[in-house]
């Protein structure tokens, strides 16, 4: 048991210890000391960039504290705030690493490094995911009571008071927030003294599609519900809500902003949500000039949007599932996530869970499994990346890889 949650955490590790190609100062091991350049003028710290590891997909290498002897993670100020914001697991982890996918698009692997968000704090955060509580500077001049505040979600139009709730509730169903967190990621670039200094700053606007509310009566009951939010007025909102946080980062660093908008799936959803939108703020720019729409999506196999959508992949999805339910008696299901660009499909993502009674027939079922990846070459294309995990109770069992730079898929057995 142990050995399976030790494993799948050092998968985790290995997609976010972020790897590229290395600058001049960088021809070594991981043990590469660098500064970094303060661009408030203290004084430089001492740096470590992480080490390159093979792989057939692109990462960044990251950036390092070092101290003393010792390496750590130099965590964001906001760690673990993401949860609290994003309620879908799918979402979160869709929208961390699909903004690092983007970036490069922006910021080159080859040249820049990886370093978690530094510029926000929690309470920065928070204070701009906060409703508009409609104060102006003018009203809070004159009244010393009186607060702004960042918010850039709408105002709600009533107070929130327990014992007016249904008004809450109504004017909650009425004024629906749309911001749901804010993520940002940095990178660092080398300079001409071969220091590290940052070069670009990537975020992410995370927003509703469906709003879920809470409001409590005068005597302590939570009612709640959700609103369903138009697609195009969400993205219209969000676009016009960039100009605060830009004008916060050019207080202090003139780089190019990269920023893209997430459109989370309902909570129950069983597939992630995905990046609807992108910009770029260049260098010594205060707003972008234009916006670049996004057309990707995940789709679940088998489902309805599926076979609505992308009838053959369906089809040939469901001829898999048959062939894998006529060898084991014992089969519960096969399910699929498949990521599409451009309604092209680019990954796809596989469990089946079965129920086994003995190591014998993993390695069987495993081996089975493995020969249909190879042999069903229209479902499984050469060229698309697969990654199949065989579960048994909710714990992995096996898992098949299939890499399109490799001709036989890889294959590991859990003991």
């Amino acid at each position: 048991m142990p050995k399976k949650q030790t494993f799948i955490v050092s998968i985790m590790a290995l997609s976010l210890v972020l790897s590229g190609c290395v600058p001049s100062f960088m021809k070594g091991d991981q043990d590469d000391t660098v500064k970094v350049n303060d661009s408030e003028g203290e004084d430089s710290e001492e740096m470590i960039v992480s080490e390159d590891i093979k792989t057939s997909e692109t990462y960044y290498r990251s950036v390092l504290e070092k101290d003393g002897d010792k390496n750590s993670l130099d965590t964001s100020q906001v760690r673990g705030l993401i949860t609290a914001g994003v309620d879908n697991r799918l979402d979160v982890d869709a929208l961390e690493m699909g903004l690092i996918r983007l970036s490069q698009e922006q910021f080159d692997p080859e040249k820049y490094f990886f370093k978690e968000g530094q510029l926000f704090d929690t309470e920065q955060i928070h204070s701009w995911l906060y409703r508009d509580n409609g104060v102006t500077k003018e009203e809070a001049e004159k009244d010393k009571e009186k607060e702004v505040n960042e918010g850039l979600n709408p105002q709600l139009g009533v107070e929130e008071n327990p014992a007016n709730y249904e008004q809450v509730i109504e004017a909650e169903k009425k004024n629906p927030k749309f911001l749901s967190y804010i993520h940002e990621q940095d990178y660092y670039v080398q300079n001409k003294d071969d220091e590290l200094q940052l070069g670009g700053i990537s975020i992410a606007l995370s927003l509703y599609s469906e709003y879920p509310y809470s409001v409590l009566d005068e005597n302590g009951l939570k009612y709640t519900g959700s609103v369903k939010l138009g697609k195009e007025e969400v993205i219209s909102k969000a676009k016009e809500s960039i100009e605060p946080i830009v004008k916060k980062i050019r207080a202090e660093h003139d780089v190019p902003i990269m920023f893209t908008l997430f459109l989370e799936q309902p909570r129950q959803s069983v597939v992630p949500g995905n990046f609807v939108a992108s910009t770029i703020v260049g260098e010594g720019k205060s707003s972008p000039d234009s916006w670049k729409d996004l057309n990707e999506k995940y789709v679940a196999f088998p489902s309805s949007a599926a076979s609505d959508e992308y009838p053959a992949e369906a089809e040939k999805f469901d001829d898999f599932t048959r062939e894998i339910q006529d060898f084991f008696p014992n089969f519960v299901g096969v399910i699929g996530t498949g990521f599409y660009k451009q309604d092209e499909l680019t990954q796809l993502k596989v469990e089946i869970p079965i129920q086994f009674y003995s190591k014998a027939e993993v390695i069987s079922f495993t081996q089975f499994v493995n020969g249909l990846v190879k042999k069903r070459n229209d479902t499984f294309p050469q060229e698309l990346p697969v990654s199949i995990y065989i579960t048994n109770n909710g714990e992995t069992e096996s898992m098949i890889v299939k890499d399109p730079n490799e001709e036989e898929p890889f294959v590991h057995i859990y003991q």
